[in-house]
């Protein structure tokens, strides 16, 4: 399914080695041809890379649109954020609204500082633990001089680590919905211990349970009560299903667990929050040997969910591989797992028989619920948001997908084929195959044996070279490896170039591993 593999080196695979660090859970900001990556924590190697400045994003352009740019090129190119906006926050959620040329990056965790953040350290002045009151936007209207915005969020609405933001097509330019996420998270410590379980059970179910809206038009945020819901979430993934007639939005999450006990079974489950009714409904209960989380998740086809990534629990003492593996689809309208998938098995979306029991209509639309239950709208401002109609001609796919011919395997050797002689063979045949044999062989013998006289001859004239050419030649794996920065020359000694593995500033758990949009990666074995 991945058909390609894309370097970080700027100018594509042919100008080298990336330049780029790597950084640990970081966010996607997205239209339909480029991006950029943005925030995570870094992963600090002084002997590889130097650390990036506070205003420094990677980019990467994949389209050319707007006037004509003569000087234009597709790959990977550094820029700078402006407005104040620095990239030292990570564990934050992004999302993207590429029909308005608009991305995001919600709350996440920042060092007591406001400084620099690093993955591998145990100084707690560069540990990502303090809650994020910004909503960090990017506005890419303008190619090659897209602009960065930083957005202190207001009092009512409480930052966190690891919600899901989903953009839905209601009002002039759509909502921002923001739903789960945990405060005092086990991952922002070294130990993995949340620094405050019980401030973190009685805050972090709220998040399911009264959502937080951002209207992208006005730059206003509000709050909306839901029914129902799963409790606290963090870590889980999102996508929003729209019924054919808009009647509804139908927020599908996937997965995800609590934020603070990693050793204990994380969902499998799958619920819908469908808007405007704002109700939570369960729709596969899924099973604890199927779980993930750190996963992401998208909708290939608009019946489709696929699930990237991710990580299990720690249940037993050590993580398992991922039930399935690393790519799990869902079909939305089912609400079931699927077993393959293939870009000419597809549908229309229709709504979930169980969110039809609770708002109405049928499959393809038509809700009668228009409103919140039972509480009915948070405020007047807001219902005015969900009357007024998206615009969908500025809404784009790109499916149905081609199906691509497999990939050509790698030429093998011809089989040998047996030669029988059964009775009655031409004895001009005995004769021949021994004279052709029986030369060969002893050619094969001679040319063996002159190739192992050179080269005991030559090791006693170059063994003592062989012990510095084996270090160069690991010093080079692993610069390759490792992304090494071309500006800045690596020397190792002989010890550390057999060495595979870095070594951290502080104390590193191996139970971290990060991913995909949000760099929380999967667990593959």
């Amino acid at each position: 399914m991945v058909k390609d593999l894309m370097s970080k080196a700027r100018g594509g695979t042919a100008s080298g080695i990336s330049t780029e660090p790597n950084y640990y859970d970081g966010g996607m900001l997205a239209n339909n041809a480029e991006f950029f990556l943005y925030g995570g924590a870094l992963f600090q190697d002084d002997a590889l890379y130097d650390a990036p400045n506070a205003n420094a994003v990677l980019g990467y352009r994949r389209y050319a649109y707007g006037p004509e740019k003569p000087l234009w090129q597709k790959g990977f190119t550094g820029g700078h954020l402006d407005d104040g906006v620095t990239r030292y926050v990570a564990y934050g959620a992004a999302v993207n609204a590429p029909s308005e040329n608009k991305a995001w990056y919600f709350s996440g965790l920042t060092s007591p500082t406001r400084g620099p953040i690093v993955q591998n350290s145990a100084e707690a002045a560069v540990k990502a633990a303090t809650i994020s009151d910004t909503l960090v936007g990017l506005d890419m209207s303008v190619q090659l001089d897209e602009k960065w915005s930083n957005m202190t969020l207001p009092a009512k609405i409480r930052g966190r680590s690891n919600a899901e933001v989903v953009w839905v097509p209601v009002g002039k330019q759509g909502i921002l919905v923001v739903i789960g996420g945990a405060v005092y998270p086990e991952w922002a410590t070294v130990g993995h211990k949340s620094a405050n379980v019980t401030a973190s059970q009685l805050e972090s179910p709220e998040f399911t349970r009264v959502i937080d809206i951002y209207d992208v038009a006005s730059k206003e945020w509000y709050q909306q009560p839901t029914q129902g819901g799963p409790g606290a979430r963090a870590r889980g993934c999102a996508v929003v299903a729209p019924a054919s007639d808009f009647s509804s939005f139908n927020i599908y999450y996937y997965g995800g667990f609590d934020g603070i006990h990693p050793t204990k079974d994380f969902s499998d489950q799958v619920w819908v929050l469908s808007l405007p009714s704002f109700t939570w409904t369960l729709i596969n209960e899924g099973s604890p040997s199927h779980a993930r989380s750190g996963h992401k998740c998208f909708m290939p086809y608009p019946d489709q969910m696929m699930a990237f990534g991710g990580y299990t629990s720690v249940n037993g003492g050590t993580p398992n591989c991922l039930d399935q593996g690393p790519v799990v689809i869902f079909n939305l309208t089912s609400g079931q797992w699927m077993d393959t998938y293939s870009p000419s098995r597809y549908a229309d979306y229709g709504v979930h028989s169980s969110v039809v029991k609770v708002v109405g209509g049928d499959a393809s639309g038509g809700a009668k619920v228009t409103s919140p239950l039972p509480s009915g709208w948070s405020s007047k401002a807001l219902a005015d948001i969900f009357n007024i109609a998206y615009d969908k001609s500025k809404l784009t796919h790109y499916w149905p997908y081609t199906t691509l011919s497999p990939m050509p395997t790698a030429r093998a050797w011809p089989v040998p084929t047996a030669i029988i002689l059964e009775h009655g063979t031409s004895t001009a045949l005995h004769t021949l195959l021994p004279a052709i044999i029986v030369p060969l062989v002893f050619l094969i013998g001679l040319v063996v044996a002159l190739w192992y006289f050179c080269i005991k001859k030559k090791s006693r004239t170059s063994y003592s070279t062989s012990d510095s050419t084996a270090v160069d030649s690991s010093r080079n794996v692993i610069m390759w490896l490792k992304g090494h920065r071309g500006s800045k020359q690596l020397t190792l000694t002989e010890s550390q170039a057999n060495t595979t593995g870095l070594e951290s500033t502080g104390e590193a758990d191996s139970r971290v591993r990060h991913e995909m949009p949000d760099t929380q990666v999967s667990e593959l074995c």
